[in-house]
């Protein structure tokens, strides 16, 4: 899904001198439209009698802020390192937590399971390598990302199940908040193009200058499609 023009070993980090900043919030113009239902129809007693409300767009009612659009630049050559952490998407009353996780290539990811329950982790990617394993209650399992892509993440015992990890090329990314907003940081001066993605609405571009020791703005509006 995710194709970005430049591949992970095109980046050059270096250090950057009088950075700036880009910041601004990803938006809804229009009516918000009612949240999708999920049913549950299954271990009741760990993930609930309820119905779930679907994370696959979630607008604030008052600001219209988009949470968990991923905004990051693309065909940046060389900037700040990387920071190649292990990041952790957790599942817990048979929902993932975060719904969207952003990582850098070469991140692992600690997969967790808080829920007294089997949980069974299936990728669907293209670049990376698939998986499809259970995990215990109280389990984990840690996975390797090296490859630029969006991975779609789901459980095959639990079908309402789903989550997002995009692996980006470079460390200029973000996830939006729940007003909508993100900053991205230490960015070196120079023109560049800069994405918005979101799940349900697909991607937006725009083209930012940054200043040194400034900071630009930049929002991306989205209307139902």
């Amino acid at each position: 899904m995710d194709q970005p023009a430049i591949g992970a070993e095109a980046y050059k980090e270096i250090d950057v001198k009088d950075g700036g900043a880009i910041a601004g919030v990803v938006k809804f113009d229009g009516d918000i439209p009612a949240g999708k239902m999920l049913k549950v129809d299954k271990d009741e007693q760990t993930c609930g009698h309820e119905n779930k409300v679907s994370e696959e767009l979630v607008i604030n009612g008052e600001s219209k802020g988009i949470k968990n659009a991923v905004v990051s630049l693309v065909e940046i050559a060389a900037g700040k390192k990387a920071e190649v952490v292990t990041a952790t998407l957790d599942q817990k009353e048979c929902l993932f937590m975060p719904h969207v996780l952003a990582v850098s290539t070469g991140a692992s990811v600690d997969l967790l399971n808080s829920d007294n329950v089997m949980h069974n982790l299936h990728s669907w990617s293209i670049k990376n390598p698939g998986f499809n394993e259970g995990v215990s209650g109280g389990g984990k399992m840690t996975k390797k990302f090296d490859l630029p892509e969006v991975v779609k993440i789901t459980c095959d015992v639990h079908k309402w199940m789903s989550s997002f990890i995009v692996v980006k090329a470079n460390p200029y990314f973000a996830v939006t908040d729940e007003n909508g907003r993100f900053r991205i940081e230490n960015v070196p001066a120079g023109s560049y193009k800069i994405e918005a993605w979101q799940e349900k609405l697909g991607k937006k571009t725009a083209d930012v200058t940054v200043k040194s020791n400034e900071e630009a703005a930049v929002d991306f509006v989205y209307a139902k499609k």
